[in-house]
């Protein structure tokens, strides 16, 4: 996109300069063209002068220059500016798109596998009269240490026949995160 820009600035450059320091004269054949030159040819009779030769002014031409430098400068910022905020607008879309994907298998493993780890640490961390009895402790702890063992095994097991746990605990733990497949009910 930027380079069609430059292209186009590279063309008004070159239309706006002029070339011609002389009369320009226009004539008709004798088979009836019309012709452009900076000379007519001696045997052309109406040749007449279309474009004036003009005297070449330095302050003038100068002034010229720096007008269209500033034009084109100007329009060099805004090809700029267009393109910062396109490419501005084309990474908020990308951060847009990233946050609305769906996760991956693995980020799915990975996050359930992360919620069980904490389910573990969050109950190794509770006296013992929250489980019961020290067996009690052991299933639940042991329950959940099998799950992240099936969970990396076989994964689409794990997602889709979710294994329920009926453990007997005095009162129902705060919940430390949902489990994705709903497995591992207090």
């Amino acid at each position: 996109m930027r380079s069609i820009r430059i292209l186009i600035i590279a063309g008004i450059i070159a239309f706006g300069i002029s070339a011609v320091r002389a009369d320009v004269y226009t004539w008709v054949d004798e088979n009836g063209v019309r012709h452009y030159s900076d000379a007519p040819p001696p045997e052309a009779e109406d040749a007449r002068v279309v474009f004036p030769e003009y005297e070449y002014d330095e302050s003038a031409d100068e002034a010229r220059r720096k007008k269209e430098q500033d034009q084109i400068n100007s329009l060099i910022d805004e090809i700029e500016a267009d393109d910062a905020r396109e490419q501005a607008e084309e990474r908020e879309m990308a951060k847009q798109a990233e946050l609305n994907r769906k996760p991956t298998r693995e980020e799915l493993i990975a996050a359930e596998k992360e919620r069980l780890e904490k389910k573990i640490a969050f109950l190794e961390e509770q006296p013992l009269e929250y489980f019961g009895s020290q067996r009690n402790k052991i299933v639940r702890i042991g329950y959940y240490h099998y799950q992240i063992q099936e969970l990396m095994e076989n994964p689409e097991k794990y997602f889709n026949q979710p294994a329920s746990f009926e453990g007997n605990v005095k009162y129902p733990p705060p919940d430390v995160g949902g489990h994705a497949s709903g497995a591992g009910g207090y």
